[in-house]
């Protein structure tokens, strides 16, 4: 679909294929024993929708957006750039090419974060990034000496990080990728998880897609005692059509460990982000002009945000 196509679609007359009307709550692809209840029915975007918990403590949003969803969204105008659309509600970012300052430091330190991962060999390491966006975390890498690759439903990102960065990046769903068995020493999936509709059919495609004992390093936002969530209810942030599931720390490990990962270490994720972002995630549209009639609203700064969990796994 051409992105100027891609853009005739506005949110409030998106078409029924995009979501799996028949999504049944007989389905869990973690306890395989659903006993869901509705958490949230939530009526501020242009059409309802609902998540529901099931007795295992995962939440997903019914109906499920699928593949056909997530082809259109990450390649549009409503992902990428909402101040340009007549939409109040945010699905994507203000301003996501604006950002890339923020993008650049958080990579940095993600990377000395986990060196001691990345430098545990004695030879460069072979990276595979799913959902690499403009592809800061692979230059990183690849200017510490590593062999990198991406993988992205979003031709628009990956044309940037290859313009950009000259990294390569292979355009499509990794799960549907010819990826060799044992072909990754390392995966790295950040701000991707929440956004899988087919979780059993991904996670086991980078189980196999990674060497033994190779790393799988992801982030999540932890939904136990969020205090944000707990103020905003239906209308945080993470309750929007782009979230298929949300995960408390307990599932998010029970999940790994169901598809063959030890978790080895989990910390807090802190990202650089400014005051533009964090306002509009939240609808404070009060500090956004606030923040911009003071001329400190895209000022960066490091904020552990959502509250995102960064997790080191292994391949069992």
């Amino acid at each position: 679909m051409a992105k100027d196509d891609q853009d005739q679609i506005t949110l409030d007359a998106l078409p029924p294929d995009y979501f799996d009307q028949d999504d049944s709550d007989n389905v869990c692809f973690l306890c395989n024993k659903p006993d869901y209840k509705t958490l949230f029915e939530v009526n501020h975007f242009e059409f309802p929708f609902v998540f529901k918990q099931c007795q295992c403590g995962i939440v997903k949003q019914t109906p499920m957006p699928n593949e056909k969803f997530f082809n259109w969204f990450f390649n549009s105008s409503a992902f990428f750039d909402v101040k340009k659309t007549e939409n109040e509600e945010i699905w994507g970012y203000y301003d996501y090419f604006a950002d890339e300052s923020s993008r650049i430091s958080t990579s940095t330190r993600r990377y000395k974060k986990f060196k001691h991962i990345f430098e545990s060999l004695d030879r460069p390491m072979s990276i595979m990034k799913i959902g690499p966006a403009t592809g800061t975390m692979l230059h990183v890498a690849k200017q510490n000496g590593h062999q990198v690759r991406g993988c992205d439903v979003s031709s628009r990102f990956a044309e940037y990080a290859r313009s950009n960065y000259s990294v390569e990046i292979d355009n499509g769903r990794f799960e549907k990728m010819n990826y060799e068995e044992g072909q990754f020493d390392v995966v790295l999936l950040f701000n991707v998880v929440e956004n899988v509709p087919n979780q059993a059919e991904f996670l086991e495609a980078i189980n196999r897609s990674l060497k033994p004992g190779g790393y799988f390093i992801s982030n999540y936002v932890d939904m136990e005692n969020n205090l944000v969530e707990k103020f905003q209810k239906s209308h945080y942030f993470i309750y929007r059509p782009p979230i298929c599931y949300t995960y408390t720390k307990q599932v998010y490990h029970n999940i790994l460990n169901k598809f063959g990962f030890d978790v080895m270490e989990e910390q807090r994720d802190v990202r650089h982000m400014h005051l533009e972002k964090i306002s509009t995630l939240l609808r404070w549209k009060w500090l956004l002009k606030l923040t911009k009639a003071l001329k400190v609203s895209r000022i960066n700064f490091p904020i552990y945000a959502y509250p995102s969990k960064m997790v080191v796994a292994k391949k069992r």
